[in-house]
């Protein structure tokens, strides 16, 4: 199977991480799989060594942009037996570029603002033949937006390297944490919305006092410097700042990991990281995160409020056998997304999406 992966992206975020996450797991399952994106950022400085990255896309800025990116789709599908678009602009443009009408068009819907019943939106969700979701939480917004639509909820494949046994060590020595010093952290942006206020109001009233350590940049950094402050924590606070390569040690570093808000994608990526490091999850309950976490057995769910929240981070870090219990249930329950594994529910899913285009044709015909 040929399947090519189109994301309206350059950098290494949200649906394009989705994107090529999804393109490595096909090829693990044996699927010549690739990835056509927006050159000229980290998403191609980080794929840059990789034959099936092509980062053929412009970034739109006159209209000859928009013509150039039309026929680079068009030659890239030309090969494929499938299309997947991950984004409201892509699938727009692989529907401009004729590909719904030679070859089935898949779309991703990762977010459920992207499934607010517009015109727009049913415009183009009738012009995909099928649909993958987030997580089963996005099927009753599809089917408000197209009723008969085939549709698969899969995980975000979580790669290898997220595994126990990182070094625990040495970003406490980076950031000078003490070795016993308890640590409550978060992965993501640090911009409005994403939880990052929620995770220092919890941890204000952890019990015992826990050293705080968020891992990402945005614009609202200067804004939870200034609430750490208000609420006393700014000597327990220590920013790692935007990391890629070193996730798995910054996850290690971590007693509790925390979850307190949907980031650009709403598969939640950060908890299967998480998890596949075999770290406790303490997760807010918000859609998705039920297929992840099993309260109680692979992590512990609360509600979005900080005194909640905060005693359910408390209760871990008073039980160190509960800690474990946690953490090895949730190496467990990350397996099956790996990459193999989700690259073969995919194509299966792929398998089945071509069939019924080939069915479609020949029902069509005179």
């Amino acid at each position: 199977m040929r399947v090519l992966l189109v994301v309206a992206a350059s950098k290494y975020t949200g649906a394009a991480a989705v994107a090529e996450a999804s393109c490595r797991s096909l090829r693990t399952a044996g699927v010549d799989a690739r990835l056509l994106f927006v050159g000229g950022n980290n998403l191609q400085r980080r794929l840059q060594n990789e034959p099936w990255a092509l980062p053929g896309l412009r970034k739109e800025r006159r209209l000859r942009d928009v013509t150039s990116n039309l026929e680079v789709i068009r030659d890239a599908a030309s090969p494929a037996e499938l299309v997947v678009c991950h984004l409201p602009h892509d699938h727009l443009l692989c529907v401009l570029a004729g590909v719904r009408r030679r070859l089935p068009l898949v779309r991703a819907f990762r977010r459920r603002e992207h499934l607010r019943p517009s015109t727009a939106t049913r415009w183009l969700a009738r012009r995909a033949s099928a649909a993958l979701l987030a997580h089963t939480g996005l099927e009753p917004a599809l089917r408000r937006v197209v009723a008969a639509l085939p549709a698969a909820a899969l995980p975000v494949p979580v790669e290898d390297r997220f595994r126990p046994g990182a070094d625990r060590a040495l970003w406490r020595r980076r950031l000078e944490i003490p070795d016993d010093a308890p640590v409550v952290g978060m992965v993501g942006k640090l911009a409005a919305g994403r939880g990052f206020d929620l995770l220092l109001e919890t941890a204000a009233r952890v019990v015992p006092e826990v050293h705080i350590l968020p891992v990402g940049h945005g614009e609202a950094a200067e804004g939870l410097e200034q609430l750490a402050e208000r609420l006393g924590l700014a000597d327990r606070l220590a920013w790692a700042g935007y990391q890629e390569r070193e996730l798995p040690e910054l996850y290690a570093t971590m007693d509790v990991v925390l979850f307190t808000a949907p980031g650009s994608d709403h598969g939640h990526r950060a908890i299967s990281e998480a998890q596949g490091c075999g770290r406790p999850v303490v997760a807010a309950a918000i859609d998705g995160v039920g297929g992840l976490v099993e309260d109680g057995h692979s992590g512990l769910v609360a509600a979005a409020e900080p005194r909640l929240l905060a005693a359910a981070v408390s209760r871990v870090l008073g039980d160190p056998a509960l800690a474990q219990r946690l953490g090895a249930a949730a190496t467990t329950a990350v397996e099956p997304r790996r990459f193999l594994p989700c690259g073969v529910g995919m194509a299966a899913f792929f398998e089945d999406v071509i069939r019924g285009r080939h069915q479609e044709r020949v029902e069509s015909r005179p």
